[in-house]
């Protein structure tokens, strides 16, 4: 009966120490890539929006009506109103991926607009053509309005982010990733409720005596976490697939230098995790130590008291 008992035992224990790993690197995807609030904070601490705003800039064609200062003044002005509208596309993205929301939204171009109407007219008004030369304030005005007319032609009155504009070519790709989050979704839970059913499983097979309760579940505990704890191998491993995976995307190879500190806060609430569950294992081994010593004593004290 010993036999079998710690058979079944370390079989559910080793499908708690399985359940507890997975449940951990879940937690962790839950918590950092699939968490739009993690993924616009990283963005923001990377300085991911100076990068595309500065790549941007050096694909823009040569201007005559505005200088190479007016426009790193209007990227500077413009920053912060870019980042405000990129978080809304990411909330907007992943609330659809996680079948949160429709995947809709409308920004309004009209700051952008306003922001560069007036870099251009005072880049304009400081070197008027020959012909303006003297000119009456209503030709100035006419010249004004053909510029601005030439900037509502190149920057759009809104930006539209929906099914109809994105297209086949990138709503068809998304489907699949959206099954994935819901399949994470899923197993989130049912990792969850197997934990506890296989604990409720281990206390069984023991009869419900707590010193070897405590034991096999701390043991069980321990490995898990310092499984979740091995930050520095799981953080070189998504180093270099990060490295892939921007060495094919010139725009953020700015990246490169930053990918240690992003590969820390992704594998942070797995390593937090992990750290929980180690002290966890550590102190039910103790407690089981503890329950002996007590068993022991409680021997000890019935012999005397016969004797």
């Amino acid at each position: 009966m010993n036999v079998l008992r710690g058979f079944l035992s370390g079989i559910f224990n080793f499908l708690l120490f399985i359940v507890l790993v997975l449940l951990g690197f879940v937690i962790s995807l839950n918590l950092t890539v699939l968490n739009p609030d993690f993924v616009t904070t990283e963005l923001k601490k990377l300085d991911v929006y100076s990068m595309v705003i500065e790549q941007a800039k050096t694909k823009l064609p040569a201007q005559q009506y505005i200088s190479d200062e007016a426009v790193d003044e209007l990227a500077q002005e413009l920053e912060p109103w870019f980042e405000e509208q990129a978080d809304k596309v990411i909330h907007t993205v992943w609330g659809y991926l996680k079948s949160e929301q429709e995947l809709e939204l409308t920004i309004s171009l009209e700051p952008v607009r306003t922001a560069v109407r007036e870099k251009i007219s005072q880049t304009a008004l400081g070197s008027l053509p020959t012909e303006l030369q003297g000119a009456s304030q209503a030709q100035i005005d006419t010249y004004l309005s053909q510029l601005y007319a030439g900037i509502d032609k190149v920057i759009p009155s809104n930006f539209e982010l929906n099914p109809a504009v994105l297209g086949s070519t990138v709503m068809v790709p998304l489907e699949p990733v959206k099954h994935i989050i819901g399949y994470i979704g899923t197993a989130y839970k049912i990792l969850i409720a197997a934990a506890i059913l296989l604990v409720l499983l281990v206390a069984l097979v023991h009869w419900w005596q707590p010193k070897p309760i405590t034991l096999a579940v701390g043991i069980t505990f321990t490995l898990a976490g310092i499984v979740c704890t091995l930050g520095p191998l799981l953080n070189y491993l998504i180093i270099q697939l990060l490295s892939q995976a921007i060495g094919s995307l010139d725009i953020l190879l700015g990246l490169q230098t930053k990918l240690s500190q992003l590969a820390a806060d992704l594998t942070a609430p797995v390593r937090t995790y992990g750290i929980g569950f180690l002290i966890s294992g550590v102190a039910l081994i103790v407690i089981s130590v503890l329950f002996g010593s007590s068993a022991q004593s409680s021997g000890s004290l019935q012999d005397l008291a016969s004797g």
